[in-house]
Parts: structure tokens; C-alpha cells; sequence
């Protein structure tokens, strides 16, 4: 029986895909053929170059188009879909700028399906059906240097909220190594987004040994796990898997872990959650500096009914950019992205456009040619939400107000710039810039958290950093006092205590306070060495000394312990 186009547009919003790089390269001139259209000679080059890559066995596709009759069955959902810009999935508009890896059919090659379809679907002459499309077996990007996945499945109920879960595993790297890229395998349904992290100490063994079950829950990941600066390293459904030319490869630590955050989501029947991913190294550090500028804002509140609510943000740049891929990101709701640049003359050219947004098929784009912005530039973000009866992927009925959050039925507007810098104090200003803008995403993303969960302790003690470092140590304070109170043995609070009273000069407190965190935690670096600095202030030079050495044993790249090290030495030379 002949699927509805209601059931295959069902499939389009719905199932996640892995896909291919697609050939680009048009089978024919970009005008469209004259004369009847038959599969063999004007279809099935298309579908083969287009559209068998995913659909075909053992693939994400509901159906395989590999063959006249399959596609012939299709053949009025797909004319549909094609003219729509459904199919294949790709959602920025036409250029410029122009994308790396482009998925999208050229008009010429769209009309062919409906004139195929009105035609009456001819097959034409055997011999001018290509080939069959010959497809690369196994991981798309080639045999990984390392290949990771979970110690064991965690399960997923049917039902249920969203879920936040964190995977550790141990990499076992014998010697530094650069991250290129990865390639992950979803290997199911449930994962709605992955990010990939690591933790060069223990703290994220630690959180996964107080959890039962596979992993440690919570969006909140510990202070230790870190976020190479140079790469999207994250996944989406639809994301094509890629490597970094070797000038911005990641450095990755020989005693990290990986850190797989997975956004969950119940399908309706339990899952197995086991993802695969491949790890893809080069030798060589990277020869540039990359960074990632955000933009966006979490004060989404979108009325009930409301079919254009606009959510903006900009930022004035403080040094040159040059711009290599851009990610969007927000949910359902969300209708359109466009972002813009404006040059300090006044000059202003579009960066992303996006005209029909569609939660299921987001990723990140890199450009063909990478884009300079001198200077004194704004970026312009705009994202439109129809929050309306009319938008059929509005998963309230009837609708109902909305506002920001982590859950796919809350919403997001964000905008990651993936830039090249031309050195460490472009690097240093760019960060001055971006610090009050994290600053207030901290505080408001954790009260969010805490209105969830008013028991999340991890919630609280990033709430007194970011009051601590926009100088608020009253309020500060107290958001450390209240994990310690949700959380007796949080060492991190103790420790940040500690910092909050070395910054008022209350060395006593402040040294009570790194020795309690010590307590609980021998192995928390920073007390130890923020301990040995009150020591040496105290001149109490031997004491300090060994609190720098378990210091540099724990973390042998740290600077301020490594430098006191040195300084104690010189002193000792010349006694």
C-alpha cells in the first residue's frame, strides 16, 4: 500500500539520520532535459547520487530507493517533498555564502520528479540506467584511530522526561595527542544531541562513582571536565561527521577521559543506550588559534498563539575574525535563523539564512570560503518561533507560553561562531569582551536549574562563582553555604570559600576553609596550591613547598604551582 504524504512528512520531522557527503556535481546541464523523463536515463542518476546514500539497507531511510520499482512506489511523496525542499535535508538557503558539502538539489534536477510523475512514471531503455551507486562500508571518514563506547548499556525508559546522562570512559592515550574530529554513532532513536568533553583528573570518575547506574545524571558537568576550544565537538541528528585541517586540531591530554553528555529522550518503548564513536588524531599541535563566539540569549518567553515572536542578540567584535563554520540551535518552535554581519563602514552581508528551520536535521556548516570581519564588527542574531495552532511541529495543543530551557519542548536561541585569531591577545581581548555576557548566562541558566531543581547543589555553587567574579561576595557566600548544606562534602564549595576569603585578605578563614576542602578531597589541586600561596605568604616556606609538590603530582601542568616551585628554589639556591 502506498504510504500518505502525511505519514512520510510523519518520518521527515521524526527520524534521526547519519548521513553521507553527497555528491554536489549536477548529472546534467542546469537545464532540465527535453523530451519524456524515464527513471533510467533522467531519475535514477539523481536518486542515486542524492538520495540512495540513506536510503538503502541496513541506513536510516524508511525505504531503500535503489531500484525503478522502489522509487516508482514513491514516487508521488517524493515529488512532494523535493519541490517543498524537504528532501534531501538541507537547511540553509542558497547563497552566499556557500557551505562545505552542500545537500541540495538544483531546480532543474527538483522539476524532473514531478514530470516524471505526471509522465506516468516511465522506466526507459535498460541501457541507460547507470550503475548502481557503490557506497563506503563502515565509518564514513575511515578506520578511526581509537574506536569508544560505553562499558555497559544504559537503559532508557519508555515514558518519562527528558534525561541528562554522563558517560565516562577512560581513553588510556600513552602520550599527548590532537584531536581532529570524531564520527558518532547514534546506534538508536533516544539521543537527541551528544557532546563530547574530557577530564584530564579524576573529578568525573568521582561523579560517576556516586551514581548508580551507567554514568552520573545532570546537565551540570564537573569543574574538571573541559571543552576544547577549536571544534564543535557535538552531535545532532543529521550532522555529517568531519575532520579539522591539522591547523586546528584539539590537544588532548594522555591522562584524559572522554565525557559523553547525552540528551535523552523516551520513544515510547525502552532503549538500550550504547553509542560508538571514532576518534580521529593527527600528531602535530595546532598551528592557528580557534575559538567559539556565542550569541543568543535564555530571556525566551514566547506567548501562547504567538506566530512571530522574535528572540535577537548582537555583539560588537574587539579584534579580526576570521569565521570557518557557524552552528545554530534552538527547538520546535523556532521558524527561521538569520544572522548578519556589519562591517565598521556600514556594509553588511549575510553569514546564515535560514528560512524554514527544522529541529531534526540542525548541525553545524562550514563555509566554502572562510569570511573576515574586520574590527569593530556586529554580528546580528534573529530567531523567529511560531508558537501558533498552524505550526505543525508545535508540541503543544492547544499552545501554550513558552520559555527558554534544556528540554525539547522548552526553547533555545543560540549562535556559535567557530573563528581563527591571529594571536594570544586577540585571544585575551575577545575573552575581556565575552566575560560579562557568560557572566549573565551563568546566573541566568542556573537559576533556571535551580527553579527545576531547587535541591541541585552543583546549581548553587555555580551561582556563587558567577557572583563571586562580578564581586557580589555576600551573595556569593551564600550560594556556597547553600551547597554545603544540600551537599556536606562538596570540596569544590569549601574550596571556592576559600577563594572568597583570600579575596577580602582573610587569610585564617580562607586558609580553614582550602584545609576543609582537603579533607574531603587530598587530591583537589587548587586548594593544595592556593594553600601553599598562604603558607608562603606566611613565610612558612618548607609546608608550602610540599603543598606545590602534591600539587604538581595531581596536575603537572599547573602554572601557578610550577612557577612557586621555581620561585622557592631560586630562594633556596641563594640562602
Amino acid at each position: 500500500m502506498r504510504k500518505t504524504k502525511a505519514a512520510i512528512e510523519a518520518w521527515v520531522w521524526g527520524y534521526a539520520a547519519s548521513l553521507f557527503a553527497w555528491a554536489t556535481t549536477p548529472c546534467w546541464a542546469a537545464s532540465p532535459p527535453s523530451g519524456p523523463v524515464t527513471f533510467n536515463k533522467d531519475i535514477a542518476p539523481v536518486v542515486f547520487a542524492h538520495c540512495a546514500p540513506c536510503h538503502r539497507p541496513g541506513q536510516s531511510g524508511p525505504f531503500d530507493l535503489l531500484s525503478f520499482t522502489s522509487v516508482r512506489k514513491h514516487a508521488e511523496d517524493i515529488a512532494g517533498l523535493v519541490e517543498r525542499r524537504l528532501m534531501p535535508p538541507w537547511m540553509p538557503d542558497p547563497g552566499p555564502p556557500n557551505f562545505l558539502e552542500e545537500r541540495r538539489l538544483k531546480p532543474a534536477e527538483m522539476a524532473l520528479f514531478r514530470r516524471w510523475l505526471d509522465g506516468g512514471c516511465v522506466e526507459g531503455v535498460s541501457s541507460d540506467l547507470p550503475p548502481p551507486p557503490m557506497f563506503k562500508e563502515g565509518w564514513q571518514l575511515g578506520v578511526p584511530d581509537q574506536v569508544v563506547t560505553l562499558a555497559a548499556p544504559y537503559s532508557l525508559a519508555a515514558s518519562g522526561p527528558d534525561q541528562y546522562r554522563n558517560f565516562v570512559v577512560p581513553l588510556g592515550l600513552k602520550n599527548r595527542r590532537f584531536l581532529r574530529g570524531f564520527e558518532f554513532r547514534a546506534r538508536g532513536k533516544a539521543i537527541h544531541h551528544a557532546f563530547v568533553r574530557f577530564d584530564r583528573t579524576d573529578g568525573s570518575r568521582k561523579a560517576d562513582a556516586s551514581d548508580p547506574g551507567p554514568g552520573f545524571g545532570g546537565i551540570h558537568m564537573p569543574k574538571s571536565v573541559e571543552n576544547p576550544l577549536g571544534q564543535f565537538l557535538s552531535w545532532q541528528p543529521g550532522k555529517q561527521a568531519s575532520v579539522a585541517t591539522d591547523e586546528l586540531v584539539s590537544a588532548i591530554e594522555k591522562s584524559a577521559d572522554l565525557v559523553l553528555q547525552l540528551h535523552l529522550q523516551p520513544t515510547g518503548r525502552e532503549e538500550s543506550v550504547q553509542p560508538e564513536i571514532g576518534l580521529y588524531f593527527g600528531d602535530k599541535p595546532p598551528t592557528k588559534i580557534a575559538y567559539k563566539i556565542p550569541l543568543g540569549s535564555m530571556e525566551i518567553d514566547i506567548p501562547a498563539g504567538a506566530k512571530a515572536h522574535a528572540v535577537t542578540d548582537s555583539f560588537t567584535l574587539p579584534v579580526e575574525v576570521e569565521i570557518r563554520a557557524i552552528l545554530p540551535h534552538a527547538h520546535y518552535l523556532a521558524s527561521s535563523v538569520r544572522a548578519r554581519a556589519t562591517l565598521p563602514g556600514g556594509t553588511a552581508q549575510t553569514i546564515l539564512s535560514i528560512s524554514r528551520w527544522d529541529f531534526n536535521w540542525q548541525g553545524d556548516y562550514r563555509y566554502a570560503t572562510p569570511i573576515i570581519l574586520p574590527k569593530g564588527s556586529r554580528v546580528d542574531l534573529e530567531i523567529i518561533y511560531d508558537n501558533s495552532s498552524d505550526n505543525p511541529r508545535n508540541r503543544n495543543n492547544p499552545p501554550k507560553r513558552v520559555q527558554y530551557g534544556s528540554d525539547s519542548t522548552d526553547e533555545m536561541a543560540e549562535l556559535w561562531l567557530q573563528v581563527v585569531l591571529r594571536s594570544a591577545e586577540d585571544m585575551e581581548a575577545l575573552t575581556e569582551k565575552l566575560a560579562p555576557r557568560f557572566l549573565k548566562d551563568t546566573l541566568v541558566f542556573n537559576r533556571y536549574v535551580i527553579r527545576k531543581d531547587p535541591g541541585n547543589w552543583l546549581a548553587h555553587n555555580e551561582l556563587g562563582l558567577a557572583h563571586l567574579l562580578g564581586n557580589d561576595h555576600e551573595a556569593a557566600l551564600r550560594e556556597f553555604q547553600t551547597a554545603l548544606g544540600l551537599k556536606p562534602d562538596f570540596d569544590e564549595a569549601y574550596y571556592q570559600i576559600g577563594v572568597l576569603f583570600r579575596t577580602q585578605n582573610r587569610p585564617k578563614d580562607a586558609e580553614r576553609s582550602f584545609r576543609e576542602a582537603l579533607r574531603i578531597n587530598p587530591a583537589n589541586s587548587r586548594a593544595l596550591g592556593n594553600l601553599g600561596l598562604i603558607l608562603l605568604e606566611q613565610q612558612r616556606v618548607r609546608e608550602a613547598k610540599q603543598h606545590f609538590l602534591k600539587a604538581m603530582q595531581i596536575d603537572p601542568d599547573d602554572p601557578v604551582a610550577r612557577e612557586m616551585l621555581d620561585l622557592i628554589r631560586r630562594f633556596e639556591k641563594g640562602k
